[in-house]
């Protein structure tokens, strides 16, 4: 067991520092280049600006990139924009640079930049030096350093390997369909053994199943985000249309096993008030949909589905016309003249009355989750030539 679970984390710890050395590598190449460009290009002897630019933008994605680059960019503009108007027209300098801080951190607190708004007040700062100091060729070299950084920040985070985040993706939903099948087996067993789920599952089962949902969302979303302005022919080839519906599907479900499970515990023996009829059936119902679930993939439905579902309107049926029989007999019951069977007959309905059927409602949004039909692939167009058109070649 210890040699499974160090296996794991390291398998894991090298999935971890793949990725970070994938992205610091990115972020050199990008200064190190932007360093070698300005120095050829714009004879700048230290040109930190822009390889500090190039460093801030790298991220793990193309899309975060460019949202970093676009939120970095508008940073810097704003600065420049604050502190030119107050280095040439503020009177005396102290009141203008007084002026220019305090719009710029107005403007870097608004929270549209997010944590790159740091950057107005400290471009703001900078211009206003320059220009106060009439140094403006010093200051056109400094933003065309930034703007050499970001191009090529952008250019390495796209060309450059970018992630594709689909594996993990893949097996955290693959936990995910593990984790609700075990849950429904789980909850077979209890209802066979007449106890309570967390006496069988234990304690902490819903927190479990709410914690791989939660991972399972983030994974996917990070997957579609890792995909989205991908140039690596692996992203493309990712037919990703069925996941969001899987993961919906499986939530729905969890949903669901939820709400079964605590049912269960409040009322334990709520599967076996109807009796063994009931009992023997549901536990079946509940192993097949935890078969469904686990093979939830985004193709077609489990061939068990339909059968199973068949299956479960005879149980609702059969369960209708015995829980009226019960009524019934509560009723005679009652008219002979018990006082005490007709406090009960008026009071709360039976046991086998009320929570049978809120099981078999569970169950049947269940089994409706996982048959929703997948979405057709997209159809490949050929073209076909005209039959009766000439062709050229001889």
């Amino acid at each position: 067991m210890r040699g499974a679970r160090w296996s794991v984390l390291s398998a894991h710890a090298r999935r971890v520092a793949r990725a970070d050395g994938a992205d610091a590598a990115r972020a050199t190449v990008a200064a190190g280049l932007t360093w070698q460009t300005c120095t050829t290009l714009l004879h700048t002897p230290d040109p930190y600006a822009g390889a500090v630019a190039a460093l801030l933008i790298v991220e793990t994605t193309v899309v975060r990139t460019v949202s970093a680059a676009v939120r970095y960019g508008a940073g810097c503009l704003l600065g420049v924009l604050v502190a030119v108007p107050g280095a040439l027209y503020a009177r005396p300098g102290m009141a203008g640079l007084a002026l220019v801080v305090l719009v710029s951190v107005l403007l870097a607190r608004r929270g549209f930049l997010g944590h790159y708004g740091v950057h107005v007040p400290a471009t703001a700062l900078i211009t206003f030096a320059l220009v106060r100091g009439r140094h403006p060729g010093e200051l056109v070299s400094h933003l065309a350093e930034i703007v050499l950084g970001i191009a090529f920040g952008l250019a390495c985070s796209a060309l450059l390997l970018p992630a594709v985040r689909v594996r993990t993706a893949e097996r955290t939903l693959e936990e995910l369909r593990v984790l609700v099948a075990r849950d429904l087996d789980g909850l077979a067993d209890a209802v066979a053994r007449r106890e309570r789920p967390r006496d069988v599952l234990g304690t902490g089962w819903e927190q479990e199943l709410g914690t791989a949902l939660e991972r399972a969302r983030t994974a996917v979303d990070a997957a579609h985000e890792s995909v989205r302005w991908n140039v690596r022919p692996a992203a493309r080839r990712r037919r990703w249309h069925l996941d969001h519906r899987v993961l919906r599907a499986l939530t729905d479900v969890a949903g669901q096993l939820t709400a079964t499970g605590r049912l269960l515990d409040a009322h334990p023996g709520a599967a076996g008030s109807c009796g063994p009829s009931f009992a023997r059936p549901y536990t079946r119902l509940l192993r097949t949909t935890a078969l469904c679930a686990y093979s939830c993939r985004g193709g077609r439905p489990h061939p068990a589905l339909p059968a199973a579902r068949q299956a479960l309107a005879r149980l609702g049926t059969a369960g209708t016309a015995g829980t009226a029989g019960t009524a019934g007999t509560a009723g005679t019951a009652g008219t002979a003249g018990t006082a005490g069977t007709a406090g009960t007959a008026s009071g709360d309905p039976p046991a086998g009355g009320a929570e049978p059927d809120r099981l078999l409602r569970h169950l049947e949004s269940a089994l409706c989750c996982l048959s929703a039909p997948a979405p057709a692939p997209p159809a490949r167009t050929h073209r076909v030539r005209n039959p009766l058109r000439t062709s050229l070649r001889r």
